[in-house]
């Protein structure tokens, strides 16, 4: 950086936040004090990055602040080396839980280091350069006149969990190649490293099949919702460049309803109790032949080393015939070389293992009204009502089956995590009050943005399931409710980056705080693309 500026100088408060801006998720250790200048002319220097950090780093700096990162060679601007010495790091322990990564062990923990005209980056590794570019493109204001300025000191962080993870619907609404993109950049940002596609169910298929062509044909209006195999593998490019693992998932043997339009056959000589209760059922040949075939796709397709199973909500289904096809799926991914992802009802097949994870999802105070739902509809839907409601009276059972059997659970509760919940908080605009009504499933119970983040992921796996390994963290947004990519963004944020904080952040923080931390964040939002975020009356 070739001009100085002066260390007394401060920025003035009409150019840039009157409270400096602060890091989400909250760092490990946050040692900042006064603003100081480290670019002018709207423009900082880099040196030293990794590539895929730097592009990162570059691209975001001019949408989030309009800034020119420009690459040098000398040692100014910003700067990334690697860490000398590991013990440099030695304050933040190792993350915990299951490694997602097609490569595991990479060491996420860094240290930054603002001064006047200069960032020092010192990291583990390249995916720890990449999380301290993130936090620093999080602190940097920029005044009227073009002055780049940051906090003057140092953070040091590292990751709580090694799993943190958002689950997106593309399948109740379809999101396309390039929304994708933009909720990857939004994860990026905020230190998430897994999207879980869920591209199966009974509303349609998302992923190209080549061995069962009808799941995917065209509408007939010429329109497709789906995936072709080309963009799917784009999209795990894109997400590998921002060091997010995609785990796509194909939900068998329930909400398997598209595929039954698609091939009848699949029933094979079983008939459904309910047309509105379709499962694949063990008996029949091609039911298990098509559950081998899309996981043998599927696998191509993920150079990453877990898949989702699905196994969730087999409404209908008999215990015993449940278990069998679980037993099936389970046995026909290992075969491909991956490892299962299922969700809690998985545990009830008793075939995961230590290799495996379990999603935990069924969280209080959702208890499921087997006789409000009759009162709704026909007396021929009651044998399925029924059936469900079993299963969900013996859920609690479900995550401490995968602990005795040394099982590590992915933390995902419904009752926190899943953002497709209404808000019930008032609307500090008016014409988002539309919104707040129409978005969410009805059978949740609406809830703050601030008991979203009153949770914590050891207290609520304890309860849950004493003793448990906690894999990780999840969000989950589900797409019946939503009409177009603004709704998402209505649901999302600014629940998000609760979640993140939740996932990366070893000390528990506050609520209080961390909304003052994300006044600053309002402005990344509608720059990504996200400017239809809920604006909650304080």
């Amino acid at each position: 950086m070739s001009e100085r500026g002066s260390s007394m100088q401060t920025p003035p408060e009409t150019d840039v936040h009157a409270e400096l801006p602060r890091v989400v998720p909250a760092p490990f250790r946050d040692r900042t004090a006064e603003p100081v200048r480290v670019g002018v002319g709207g423009r900082l220097t880099l040196a030293g990055a990794d590539p895929e950090a730097a592009d990162w780093f570059t691209r975001s700096a001019d949408r989030l602040h309009g800034l020119r990162v420009e690459a040098v060679r000398e040692n100014a601007g910003v700067r990334v080396f690697p860490a000398a010495d590991p013990a440099e790091f030695a304050a933040v322990a190792p993350a915990t839980g299951v490694d997602p990564r097609p490569v595991p062990g990479a060491d996420e923990r860094h240290a930054l280091e603002i001064a006047e005209d200069r960032i020092v980056v010192r990291a583990a590794g390249a995916e720890g350069a990449f999380r301290a570019l993130t936090s620093l493109v999080q602190l940097l204001t920029v005044d009227a006149a073009g002055g780049v300025w940051a906090p003057r000191g140092t953070v040091v962080d590292g990751p709580r969990y090694t799993w943190r993870s958002l689950s997106l619907d593309v399948v109740r609404h379809w999101f396309t190649v390039q929304e994708v993109r933009r909720v990857v950049d939004l994860m990026a940002l905020y230190k998430f490293n897994v999207l879980h596609l869920h591209l199966t169910d009974s509303q349609g298929w998302s992923l190209e099949s080549r061995r069962w062509p009808e799941l995917t044909r065209p509408r007939p209006d010429g329109t497709r919702r789906y995936y072709t195999r080309e963009e799917f593998a784009g999209l795990v490019a894109h997400a590998a460049h921002h060091h997010v693992t995609v785990v796509p998932e194909v939900d068998l043997p329930g909400h398997t309803g598209a595929a039954f339009d698609a091939y009848p056959e699949l029933h094979g000589d079983i008939p459904p109790i309910h047309p509105r209760a379709r499962f694949l059922h063990p008996d029949s040949e091609a039911a298990l032949g098509f559950a081998r075939d899309v996981l043998e796709e599927f696998a191509e397709l993920t150079p990453g080393r877990f898949l989702h199973l699905g196994g969730d909500e087999p409404f209908g289904m008999l215990h015993d015939d449940y278990v069998r096809f679980v037993e099936h799926t389970h046995r026909s991914l290992r075969a491909t070389g991956k490892r299962a992802v299922g969700w809690q009802e998985t545990a009830r097949a008793g075939v995961l293992d230590g290799e495996d994870v379990l999603q935990y999802w069924i969280g209080a105070p959702d208890e499921f009204d087997a006789e409000g739902i009759k009162a709704q509809v026909p007396p021929e839907y009651h044998a399925v009502v029924d059936r469900a409601a079993e299963s969900f009276r013996i859920s609690p059972g479900d995550a401490p089956a995968a602990v005795r059997a040394g099982v590590p659970v992915l933390v995902a509760p419904n009752s926190r995590l899943y953002l497709d919940r209404s808000y019930a908080d008032a609307c500090a605009d008016p014409a988002q009050e539309n919104d707040r009504e129409r978005l969410g499933l009805p059978a949740y119970e609406p809830i703050t943005v601030a008991d979203t983040f009153a949770w914590d992921p050891d207290d609520t796996a304890e309860s849950a399931a004493p003793g448990a390994c906690v894999a990780g963290v999840e969000a989950a947004v589900w797409g019946e409710t939503m009409t177009g990519f603004d709704d998402l963004a209505f649901l999302l944020l600014p629940r998000l980056p609760g979640v993140a904080e939740k996932a990366w952040t070893r000390r528990r923080t506050e609520w209080a705080g961390h909304r003052r931390s994300l006044a600053a964040h309002r402005a990344f939002w509608d720059a990504l693309g996200f400017g239809n975020h809920f604006r909650p009356a304080d």
